[in-house]
């Protein structure tokens, strides 16, 4: 029988964190449009689920009349602090311009009439 004495699950549990932070920071900035979407889309559902556990986190505390004999409520203060942190933060990847991407610069109508060199057809 295998115990498990609860080393290394905190380090797991950072690691898969920190790659999908990552994974959604690549997502933000790249030039793909589908990629980007996706990203804001995630960052939008992580929106909504930290400001839903921070109204959960501040019911529970409005409940126990925000007092308590040990210290689960001092964890739900912070849970209430921490949720609204995240809410704000991924409310802000969501709601970000994304950066500009490179476009190609506009071309006047005469430039556009005009036939093209023997260069741009590849000729030498």
């Amino acid at each position: 029988m295998v115990r498990d004495h609860g080393y290394g699950g905190g380090t797991i549990n950072i690691l898969i964190i920190g790659a999908v932070l990552g994974l959604l920071a690549w997502g933000r900035v790249s030039g793909n449009g589908v990629i980007r979407i996706m990203a804001r889309i995630i960052t939008g559902s992580l929106t909504l689920l930290s400001l839903a556990g921070m109204v959960f986190l501040f019911g529970v505390g409005q409940k126990a009349h925000w007092t308590s004999d040990g210290p689960g409520m001092l964890l739900i203060m912070i849970g209430v602090v921490a949720c609204g942190f995240f809410a704000f933060l991924f409310g802000n990847l969501t709601f970000l311009t994304s950066p500009p991407q490179d476009s190609q610069p506009s071309l006047s109508l005469s430039e556009l009439m005009r036939p093209p060199s023997d260069k741009e057809k590849g000729r030498p």
